[in-house]
């Protein structure tokens, strides 16, 4: 029973709260405790959190094929109505 209960607990530092975040699927969560992690956390642990940071970024490649994607939908719907 006692181990449960350790388990149960939150960890204590930014770091080790961003990555059970991040464990759990919440990136944007993950990310604010990262950068309170890079910006004030332990020393040991700020190029660390720099490092994830880095890491649960957003995409650009994938930003950037949606983007298009959006364009191109945008353009077949403007000429799909002057069409008619």
């Amino acid at each position: 029973m006692a181990r449960k209960k350790a388990e149960m607990q939150a960890p204590v530092s930014p770091l080790a709260r961003a990555r059970t975040a991040h464990e759990q699927g919440n990136v944007r969560r993950a990310r604010q405790l990262l950068t309170d992690a890079a910006s004030s956390g332990p020393e040991g642990e700020r190029e660390e959190a720099r490092r994830l940071l880095e890491l649960t970024g957003p995409d650009s490649r994938a930003l950037l094929a949606a983007a298009v994607a959006l364009v191109l939908i945008l353009i077949a719907t403007w000429v799909a109505i002057l069409h008619r």
